[in-house]
């Protein structure tokens, strides 16, 4: 190494320089202080990446601890009708939860994050065409479209998409349809029926079979005299 003081090259080893007498004790002891320095620092930023990547994991994991359990009877599929609007359909109960919603009849939600949303929107709703996730291409790009058949009922839209919500890429199934249905006090209403599942796009092999187990079990009925 080099003396500080005079710059003559003295061993490393040398407590002082030979030439102007020098101590070299306080370089060492400089080049150990910052050994020491680097080392907290690396820590330091170890804790602060471990820190961030924990709070990531909390932020996306799914909050167990709203809605409630919704498992009749322990049954996987659960018959279910919904009046006054005519419609009887098959909902998920294991593993789901069940929520409410200012807007929806009825919303199930599971821990993966997939929802199902069973929206019937009465006549005096302005648009009700506006739920619709054909109707929104600046969100969700259509990946298919095709006219099913209800059984009392005929056709209806079933559509399925594709887009980010709520910082998710989402996939969703979508039936949609439009009745006339007279309730038990005589009144003939317009309903507008939005029948929604969403999930994570990268979980569809595990919803495959899902929403087309619902369209199946879908019922539509009139009231009786």
């Amino acid at each position: 190494m080099l003396c500080p003081e005079c710059g003559t090259e003295v061993a490393d080893t040398a407590k002082s320089c030979s030439n102007c007498g020098r101590s070299l004790k306080t370089s060492k002891r400089s080049g150990s202080s910052t050994r020491v320095i680097t080392i907290l620092v690396i820590v330091l930023v170890a804790l602060l990446l471990g820190g961030a990547g924990y709070a990531i994991f909390i932020h996306d994991a799914p909050d167990k601890n709203v809605g409630h359990a919704y498992n009749p009877e322990g049954r996987e599929w659960v018959p279910m009708k919904f009046d006054p609007y005519g419609i009887s359909m098959d909902v998920p109960g294991i593993g789901w939860s069940l929520y409410y919603d200012a807007q929806s009849q009825f919303v199930l939600k599971d821990e993966l994050r997939a929802t199902l949303d069973i929206h019937i929107i009465s006549a005096i709703t302005l648009n009700p065409d506006q739920y619709r996730i054909d109707n929104k291409p600046h969100v969700f790009r259509v990946l298919s479209q095709e006219s099913v058949t209800l059984p009392g009922f005929g056709e209806a839209s079933y559509t399925v998409a594709e887009g980010i919500e709520a910082g998710y890429m989402l996939r969703k199934h979508q039936i949609y349809f439009r009745r006339s249905l007279t309730d038990r006090n005589k009144q003939t209403q317009t309903y507008t029926y939005l029948i929604t599942l969403s999930y994570q796009s990268g979980l569809h092999a595990q919803y495959a079979s899902f929403f087309p187990h619902i369209l199946d079990s879908i019922r539509l009925y009139e009231y009786a005299e």
